[in-house]
């Protein structure tokens, strides 16, 4: 390649290129499908949406961990129950369900958010 390409050459090169592009993009839309299939797993978006600490290990570890913070933290207990079992109290209890499922997702959406801008700028 000292000289010049003729411009068949450059035409043939420029194809080459954007074929081997092509291959690249294919490849990583199908690693990046595959990796959305995992993450939109039922049980993987349970696992996203709980703590950290509540997602390592075996399920009974988790139940066991969920048992052990109820028990330190009771107001949680009476919370829950209040909220599933509030039938007389329908309207006021579907309005706070309604407000935690909110702030659930919205604190999902944020963390994501988050994951996403650093693994970007990576």
């Amino acid at each position: 390649m000292a000289g010049k390409l003729s411009r068949a050459q450059s035409r043939e090169l420029r194809l080459e290129l954007l074929r081997a592009r092509a291959a690249i993009e294919r490849q990583n839309l199908r690693k990046y499908s595959g990796q959305l299939a995992n993450d939109l797993a039922p049980g993987n978006l349970v696992k996203s949406m709980l703590p950290a600490g509540l997602t390592t290990g075996s399920t009974s570890d988790t139940l066991l961990q969920g048992a052990g913070l109820l028990a330190r933290y009771p107001f949680l207990l009476s919370t829950l129950t209040g909220l599933f079992s509030g039938a007389k109290r329908g309207r006021a209890s579907r309005r706070v369900l309604r407000v935690v499922v909110g702030v659930a997702l919205g604190w999902q959406a944020l963390r994501l958010a988050r994951r996403e801008k650093n693994t970007g700028t990576e």
